[in-house]
């Protein structure tokens, strides 16, 4: 009899974690996806709501019709509405009423995503902007949004005056109309020295200062880029990672994410570095030189790690991936006559390999990068 408890623990155990991995498989096979589709900034295959979803982590294809059902019918409840059409500001305050009233419950600073809003009725700027700019333009209002260094809000451009709407508060819509109490609210997300030296009537202009106008597919690049900021919280890094580059092909000058950015290519760089994984290190570091190639740091990480990685390939006679790195590192053109020197004597070293190895098509192939460092 306890045998057969014993074998029956061991067989759930394993169902469950069958059923974990096929989860993450849909999950990355649904960011995959979607990555895909935005690959030249432009969404084809996936509308705006059904890319919010699956960046809030709804990917199975039961699960993200359910949360588009949700959608649909949250739309159809704001057409029911009396509105008058001749008055497009007063039927953005009905919506925007309408959320706050009955979706828009509470605010909580990690609650970034569309199903935390589905489940919990919690919300952060974020999620909260996204669900409201959607809908906004599913009823044909053109409206934007402004990303500063530390906070994001709606912007409408098609009515008779310049409309600013604040979502994490009820009484956040046209907040110009009084923008000292604006004020006061934007005050608690910073320092009271830094609110003293800035000067609180300033505090508004001040945070415009830094931002910028972006589209409401950039506006789906920022709710990634927050996933990315919970799973480095959670030190998974890989995941962090992942989901940053997925957020740079929505939004790819984030305001908002320089300083997470920056710090994430540090810490998953030389975390890669100290576990001898050179390659993946290479990989991150110049990325991180690509994004911010005025960053000195990024440039001397990016060497280190290449010529690891051409070190570790050359152990282990990998000459493909050897290649492939001294490609990249011409792409970010980088290298100087040191380099070059450098360069040659792992060429020549492969040169003498594959000539024993009587490779005549490698050897060529070393040949043509030799002649290409002046050799």
């Amino acid at each position: 009899m306890t045998m057969n408890k014993t074998i029956f623990k061991i067989k759930k155990i394993i169902f469950c974690l069958i059923l974990f991995l096929l989860l993450v498989h849909t999950a990355r096979a649904g960011r995959k996806s979607l990555e895909e589709d935005i690959a030249d900034s432009y969404l084809e295959d996936y509308s705006k709501i059904e890319a919010a979803f699956i960046l809030s982590g709804v990917t199975h294809p039961d699960s993200l019709q359910h949360y588009i059902n949700w959608y649909n019918q949250l739309l159809a409840k704001i057409k029911s509405f009396s509105f008058d059409f001749d008055d497009p500001v007063g039927s953005a305050r009905t919506v925007f009423m309408y959320l706050h009233s009955d979706w828009l419950k509470t605010y909580a600073l990690e609650s970034t995503t569309l199903a935390d809003i589905v489940r919990n009725k919690e919300y952060n700027c974020v999620s909260a902007t996204i669900l409201y700019n959607i809908i906004c333009e599913d009823f044909g209002w053109s409206c934007e949004a402004f990303e500063t260094p530390t906070h994001v809000y709606t912007i409408f451009n098609n009515f008779r005056e310049n409309l600013i709407v604040e979502n994490t508060s009820s009484m956040g819509f046209d907040i110009m109309k009084n923008l000292k109490s604006y004020s006061k609210y934007l005050a608690q997300y910073y320092p009271k020295s830094e609110v003293l030296r800035i000067g609180l009537d300033k505090l508004y202009y001040h945070e415009n200062s830094k931002g910028r106008v972006i589209t409401n597919t950039e506006l789906l690049g920022l709710l990634a880029y927050n996933r990315a900021y919970f799973a480095k919280k959670n030190n998974d890094y890989r995941a962090s990672y992942e989901y940053v580059l997925l957020a740079q092909q929505f939004n790819r000058d984030s305001r908002s994410n320089v300083k997470f950015e920056v710090g994430l290519y540090y810490t998953w760089g030389s975390h890669l570095y100290s576990n001898k994984d050179y390659i993946d290190a290479f990989t991150v570091f110049a990325d991180g030189f690509y994004r911010y190639p005025d960053n000195e740091d990024f440039l001397k990480n990016t060497f280190t790690s290449f010529y690891k990685s051409l070190q570790s390939n050359w152990h282990r006679k990998d000459w493909m991936e050897s290649a492939r790195l001294i490609e990249e590192m011409i792409v970010l053109d980088i290298l100087q006559e040191r380099d070059h020197q450098t360069i040659k004597q792992f060429l020549i070293n492969w040169q003498h390999y594959f000539n024993i190895k009587n490779d005549e098509q490698s050897s060529n192939q070393v040949k043509r990068y030799l002649e290409m460092f002046g050799s």
